[in-house]
């Protein structure tokens, strides 16, 4: 039995008692409200162990869930700033991969004009140098024509 119980055994007692005439008082018998009061004290310790376990309980299942929201959103920030850090390694990523490409175009554009600038060079040293081999050949024929 619990004390509320035992309480309302003890109002019921009150209530059911035979009044005294001419008074607000009653008339209790003695045993049974003493023994409803010792049944009421040994049950105020077993109901305070429960309320103080339940408030344990209560404690404990609250801290639990503070400790698991913590976690969910430690681990929500995590994930976002994870997926904030990959979408700017991908942008870095990608920016650094166009300055490569445009340097890579760029350094290609300027070796081939350097190539075609060498080609033309050697090329044009080859044309004088062949032009004065046509003239000296020239030379030689007229010489050689002359002195038939």
């Amino acid at each position: 039995m619990n004390c509320f119980q035992i309480i309302e055994q003890l109002q019921t007692l009150i209530i059911n008692s035979p009044k005294i005439p001419l008074s607000n008082k009653v008339v209790i018998n003695q045993d049974q409200i003493l023994n409803l009061i010792d049944e009421l004290l040994r049950e105020i310790p077993e109901d305070m162990k429960d309320a103080k376990k339940i408030i344990e309980d209560r404690q404990r299942i609250l801290i639990e869930a503070q400790q698991q929201g913590e976690l969910i959103v430690k681990e929500a920030q995590d994930t976002i700033e994870k997926m904030i850090n990959q979408d700017e390694i991908t942008k870095m990523a990608r920016e650094k991969s166009d300055q490569i490409l445009t340097f890579a175009k760029q350094t290609a554009r300027d070796l081939r004009t350097g190539a075609n600038a060498y080609a033309d060079e050697v090329l044009e040293d080859a044309q004088k140098h062949l032009e004065r081999l046509l003239e000296t050949l020239k030379k030689s024929r007229e010489e050689l024509n002359k002195t038939r």
